[in-house]
């Protein structure tokens, strides 16, 4: 008897507080959406805001602008390597604990971007290692563009919720510039290697002509 009724005393408690989650979660779901909708006019603009951001495609520009800033510490575009021109100088990169900081100026106006690891969002998944990370732009000390990055080794996709921070203005030119100089500077690069001297050589020994 005893133990039947400990086991009838277990069964009751849990039973208790499942249904005391289910209530606490009910409840908490209706105070969000109370909340959300007392505050829809901000998460539309804000939801507008994510869209215009993904439509200009400033998080895969400003990733691989980042990306040249940091593996060339001393990038200059010269006017006669690419087709738009844009003055890109890059003048000071510090490192610090899980932050690397890089100071840069684009058609005379400066900018900082800042890339930090996340403490604790590492996780090893089947011999791979995925990083959680934020990358952010500064203009004249404001923060202007932030995303939060999911790294899955080289490849990056970056959905709407990963934009946390973008306030428009001016500098999206400035990005949307240095983004075109580079990747055209790249084009012209590829074409000028595909038919240059050495690799037409080398095609004409190969189809023996």
């Amino acid at each position: 008897m005893t133990q039947n009724y400990d086991d009838l005393s277990l069964l009751s408690v849990r039973s208790a507080f499942d249904h005391l989650q289910t209530t606490i979660s009910r409840a908490l779901q209706r105070i969000e959406r109370q909340s959300q909708l007392s505050h829809n006019g901000v998460f539309s603009a804000i939801k507008e805001r994510r869209k215009l951001a993904k439509v200009l495609r400033l998080d895969q520009r400003l990733i691989h602008l980042y990306k040249e800033l940091s593996s060339r510490a001393n990038l200059k575009v010269a006017e006669n390597d690419s087709l738009i021109h844009c003055e890109i100088t890059s003048s000071i990169v510090v490192h610090e604990g899980g932050e690397q900081t890089i100071q840069f100026k684009l058609n005379g106006n400066t900018y900082t971007l800042q890339f930090a690891d996340r403490a604790g969002a590492c996780i090893a998944y089947y011999g791979e290692t995925f990083k959680s990370s934020n990358l952010s732009l500064r203009s004249a000390g404001q923060e202007v563009l932030t995303l939060h990055l999911d790294l899955k080794g080289d490849s990056e996709i970056i959905t709407e919720q990963q934009i946390t921070a973008f306030v428009p203005g001016k500098w999206i030119y400035d990005i949307i510039h240095a983004y075109e100089t580079l990747v055209t500077a790249e084009n012209l690069k590829s074409i000028g290697y595909a038919y240059s001297d050495e690799k037409l050589e080398v095609l004409k020994q190969k189809f023996g002509l």
